[in-house]
């Protein structure tokens, strides 16, 4: 699906409230703070990849440190505009998920030494080989009960080969929590990943169900009939 990219042992980290970087997918990013500033300067001179990490809500976690959660995902800046007034407008493509396993710098940025995380399959090959399609067909039934979802999403995803690749790229994409992608990121089990995603699909298809039912755009006898 793309390009095999070597990672390295340790990678500059950008922690935000809520961002999960999924491996295949699309993030883009603006980098305005001096110390991503610095940063952004040093990956664009070197090998262009450095983690985004979400930021630890637990209540073990000191906000005031911005503590990073202990799973993140590196990606490779794939296009970079450096505007005028210093700040930065770049397109991150995830690589990998990783685990921070030190943190080995904290000024002018984190730097953190990582271990890639593999995915195992968590089910049977049978299984993973349905994913695409249920996906698919799981957010065909979002956007006909009245999701905002453009079509050109659908069309991306039928083009991904790899059942995992479709299934991140779609987390990445559509699921809403933040928590939730979190947590998605940090299984590793391709079908158990899958099973937790596709009931946030059915909640969400349910939700929208009801709305459009309450609009009075659909009768109640229809919704069997899909």
């Amino acid at each position: 699906m793309q390009q095999e990219i070597e990672i390295p042992s340790e990678v500059p980290v950008m922690t935000m409230s809520g961002a999960v970087l999924f491996p295949h997918a699309m993030m883009p990013l603006y980098i305005f703070e001096p110390r991503y500033r610095e940063m952004l300067n040093a990956v664009l001179k070197s090998d262009r990849v450095f983690a985004v990490a979400s930021l630890d809500t637990s209540a073990e976690a000191d906000p005031e440190s911005e503590t990073p959660c202990m799973v993140a995902g590196v990606g490779v800046i794939r296009a970079c505009k450096t505007n005028s007034d210093g700040t930065s407008n770049l397109i991150l493509q995830g690589l990998t998920r990783v685990a921070l396993e030190a943190l080995t710098q904290e000024t002018p940025y984190r730097v953190a030494r990582i271990r890639p995380i593999s995915s195992e399959p968590g089910g049977s090959y049978d299984l993973i080989d349905t994913i695409a399609a249920e996906i698919i067909s799981l957010i065909e039934l979002q956007i006909k009960f009245g999701a905002g979802i453009p079509r050109e999403v659908v069309r991306f995803l039928q083009s991904v080969k790899e059942p995992e690749g479709v299934l991140d790229i779609a987390i990445h994409t559509l699921c809403t929590s933040g928590e939730l992608k979190q947590s998605l990121l940090e299984t590793r089990g391709i079908v158990p990943r899958f099973a937790s995603f596709k009931a946030h699909l059915e909640e969400t298809i349910e939700v929208l169900k009801v709305e459009q039912q309450l609009g009075g755009d659909c009768d109640s006898d229809s919704y069997g009939k899909n």
